[in-house]
C-alpha cells in the first residue's frame, strides 16, 4: 500500500513493519538536530529512516534483519528526495554494531517488545515483533556503545513496559532525557510512551502527554502540530 506523506511516498506491502500511528509519533516527536549519523534500527519500510532525513542533513544508515523489508526500505529510499543520504542494510543489529567502526549521533528505533507471549506462525512477523531477536538488554547495550557522547536513543513502547526499559537503559548507561506519553481518546490511560535517553545523567527529565482524538473521533490540535510537517491532512 502506498501511503504519501508531504515530501516523500512509502511502500509497505513487503514489510514486517509498516506505516502506522507509532511510527508517525516516533518520527514527528523525535529530534535528531544537528545529528551526523544516524542509525534506525529494525527499519522495516523504511519510513523513520525516511522521516530523519526530512528533519535533519544527516547520513542515515537503516538495518533490518528481514530482507524482503530491506529491499523495500531500499527502494522508498531511492525514490525519496534523499536517496543519497540514505542506506538500507540486511543485517541483524547484533552483527552490525559487531563491525561498526564510527559512533552515530542519534539511534532511533520502534523495538521488538512482545516477550514470552503466543506467537504467530511467520518467522518474519515474530523477529519483528518479540524481543527473542533483540532484547530490551541488547538494545540498550548496543545503542550505549554505538551512541557518540552526546548522542541519543528514540523510541517508543507500550507504556507499561516503559518503567522496564528505563531501569534497563539506566543500567547500561543511558538515562532518560524526555518522555511523551499517548492516549488514543481523553477517557482513555496511555497506551505509548515515547522516549529519548542520553549518556548524559537528567535530574528532571522533561515529561508530557498528548491525546491524538477527541471524544468526537477528531484529531487533536496537539496532534495535529505534532505531526503537520509529514500527514497530508
Amino acid at each position: 500500500m502506498s501511503f504519501r506523506f508531504r515530501q516523500f511516498t512509502i511502500e509497505d506491502e513487503q514489510s514486517t513493519l509498516r506505516v502506522g500511528t507509532d511510527s508517525m509519533l516516533l518520527g514527528s516527536w523525535a529530534n535528531p538536530g544537528n545529528a551526523k549519523r544516524i542509525l534506525d534500527i529494525g527499519t522495516g519500510c523504511g519510513v523513520l529512516a525516511l522521516m530523519m532525513a526530512q528533519k535533519s542533513d544527516a547520513e542515515i544508515e537503516a538495518i533490518d534483519i528481514d530482507q524482503a523489508s530491506q529491499m523495500e526500505a531500499l527502494l522508498n529510499f531511492s525514490n525519496s528526495p534523499w536517496s543519497a543520504r540514505l542506506k538500507a542494510i540486511h543485517e541483524s543489529v547484533q552483527a552490525f554494531a559487531e563491525r561498526a567502526t564510527a559512533g552515530f549521533d542519534f539511534i532511533i528505533t520502534n523495538p521488538p517488545y512482545f516477550s514470552n507471549s503466543l506467537k504467530s506462525q511467520s518467522l518474519r512477523m515474530n523477529r519483528a515483533r518479540h524481543d527473542d531477536s533483540l532484547s530490551f538488554t541488547e538494545l540498550a547495550g548496543i545503542s550505549s556503545r554505538l551512541l557518540t557522547t552526546d548522542g541519543i536513543l528514540s523510541l517508543i513502547l507500550p507504556t507499561i513496559l516503559a518503567e522496564r526499559l528505563q531501569l534497563t537503559c539506566k543500567a547500561h548507561g543511558l538515562f532518560l532525557s524526555r518522555s511523551l506519553k499517548v492516549s488514543a481518546h481523553p477517557a482513555t490511560s496511555p497506551k505509548r510512551t515515547l522516549m529519548e535517553f542520553t549518556k548524559n545523567k537528567i535530574n528532571h527529565p522533561a515529561t508530557s502527554d498528548l491525546t491524538i482524538r477527541d471524544s468526537a473521533g477528531k484529531f487533536m490540535s496537539e496532534y495535529l502540530a505534532l505531526t503537520g510537517c509529514f500527514h497530508n491532512f
